[in-house]
């Protein structure tokens, strides 16, 4: 069979699977089952399909249909811009998460503009999962001391490799415990995005984010229960100024706001929407 036909016939199982994004899975499926990139798979449509080559996308379609999400397939999700591997170990990093991200890097630049020369801007990340949030930040932020936790050591394994990867490793710290736990502070900005769906929604969720490690979904009964320990962690570990930036559901955002006033009554909560119009993040400032 060609690799013409067989791309075909790729994109027409996923579709009668109910696979939303069926031609983008296709083209990535026979990318990474014939070793080659887009322009080579469009370039040869009639290139004939070695049985190793059918093997292997047999094998990963058959997890795909198992409701197993792709970038756990593929090993890697990019974020940021950055190639994080992932793993059925981790949350797998969503564009979503990408305005913590934005919001975190103009907070810090702002505020490292005050600080005299060589003084680094300390950084927690808090339910780091894969490392993206962390990792992102000392890319971009070269003076950033950053702390990054999570309570799952098979995830840290996978945020250390995810370090090394891209040579922040000497910038990262990675600590394993319960929230801010292991960590000393004071710090500049905490960032987190951490589990915020309701416990019994997550029955309903899509098969493919079902398979996701639970610990990084389960926020309790009513989604809060993380998030209400650690607001009160993260503002008494953080310097004056300080910001602590947080991912929630949307639906959550003027109960979260609520929860940070009554713990700091100077403190200033705003909410900002991602790119689908929805209250996605949460940004409380100290002065």
């Amino acid at each position: 069979m060609t690799l013409g036909r067989f791309l075909e016939e790729t994109r027409l199982a996923l579709e009668s699977h109910g696979v939303e994004e069926a031609s983008l899975e296709a083209d990535l499926f026979l990318m990474k089952a014939l070793d080659i990139d887009r322009s080579r798979l469009y370039s040869s449509p009639d290139r004939p399909v070695t049985l190793e080559e059918r093997q292997t996308l047999a094998r990963d379609l058959a997890r795909r249909f198992n409701g197993e999400p792709w970038p756990y397939i593929s090993g890697y999700r990019e974020f940021y811009g950055l190639n994080l591997r992932v793993n059925s170990r981790v949350f797998i990093p969503r564009p979503e998460t990408e305005l913590v991200v934005d919001l975190a890097l103009e907070f810090a630049r702002e505020l490292a503009g005050s600080f005299p020369a060589g003084r680094p801007i300390r950084i927690a990340d808090v339910c780091t999962g894969s490392g993206a949030i962390a990792i992102a930040l000392a890319v971009h932020l070269p003076q950033a001391a950053v702390y990054a936790t999570d309570i799952s050591t098979q995830a840290l394994e996978t945020a250390r490799l995810n370090c090394q990867d891209h040579g922040v490793e000497q910038r990262v710290t990675i600590l394993e415990g319960d929230l801010l736990s292991q960590m000393q502070g004071p710090f500049d900005l905490v960032v987190s995005n951490p589990p915020y769906i309701s416990r019994g929604d997550i029955p309903y969720l899509a098969r493919e984010v079902r398979t996701e490690t639970l610990v990084s979904l389960d926020g309790g009964e009513d989604g809060l229960e993380v998030i209400r320990s650690l607001v009160p962690q993260a503002i008494s570990k953080l310097s004056r100024p300080g910001g602590l930036i947080m991912e929630i559901s949307p639906e959550q955002g003027e109960e979260v706001c609520s929860l940070i006033r009554s713990v700091v009554s100077d403190g200033n909560c705003t909410l900002h929407k991602d790119l689908a119009g929805r209250q996605r993040v949460v940004f409380a400032s100290l002065p």
